[in-house]
């Protein structure tokens, strides 16, 4: 029963994370200051386009499912061990257990895997895995607030304000406090495209060549008309 209830809370708190995205990145981090009818009322599109982007890895949504998914379950079972080891109502492993230790250890330490990861795959996959950690802490303090009242609504409300707010620049691409969750695109071959001399190079190889003068006679011709002389005469020009 609590499963159920924590994988519904889980669709309906990404699902309410994305509207809040959507109108976020029209509102403010969009230059329009006009919009149609359609774009603050028909988001059904919008709002499954950014949650699938979440889940997207790499342009594998595989990986990115199983990283969101799994980070949210973990999350789950570790809040179980609050009601384990405390007594029904609000305690003190309740709200131990249910506080985002994993999500602020993540945020806070992406600088530094993102320095030793950099142009790596398994970078990309921070931003679900820090998705899941929030929307799961999320979900399983709605079960235990909503069955047992183990959590005080205080508490949990300020876990959510703490939380959704990142997800918000998180989901929309935004820097958070100037460091971007985007993995940086590697380029392989980038010489090919750095300067100038790659580009002589290449065309100094593929140049006029013994082969191209059999094939075209004109190939060694430097008169800018093609044919040696002018072909006008004098008593025309």
């Amino acid at each position: 029963m609590e499963f159920f209830l924590f994988l519904l809370f889980l669709i309906c708190f990404g699902l309410l994370t994305s509207v809040i995205s959507y109108y976020v990145k029209i509102l403010f981090f969009s230059a329009k200051s006009n919009y149609r009818r359609e774009e603050l009322t028909d988001i059904r599109g919008d709002v499954i386009r950014i949650f699938l982007d979440l889940l997207e890895t790499n342009g594998n949504i595989l990986y990115g499912s199983l990283a969101f998914f799994l980070s949210a379950l973990f999350v789950w079972l570790w809040s179980l061990l609050g009601s384990l080891l405390g007594e029904k109502g609000p305690g003190v492993f309740e709200h131990i257990f249910h506080m985002p230790i994993f999500f602020l250890a993540l945020f806070f330490s992406y600088p530094v895997i993102k320095e030793a990861y950099q142009e790596r795959s398994l970078l990309g996959l921070c931003k679900p895995v820090l998705s899941g950690f929030a929307l799961g802490n999320l979900s399983s303090g709605a079960v235990h607030y909503g069955l047992d009242r183990d959590l005080y609504f205080l508490f949990y409300l300020l876990l959510f304000f703490l939380q959704i707010p990142v997800l918000v620049f998180l989901w929309n691409q935004e820097p958070i406090f100037g460091v971007s969750f985007e993995p940086t695109p590697s380029y392989e071959g980038e010489s090919d495209w750095g300067g100038s001399d790659s580009f002589d190079d290449s065309f100094g190889e593929s140049g006029t060549t013994t082969d191209d003068l059999e094939e075209n006679p004109f190939a060694d011709e430097t008169d800018s008309y093609g044919l040696g002389d002018d072909p006008f005469s004098e008593e025309f020009k």
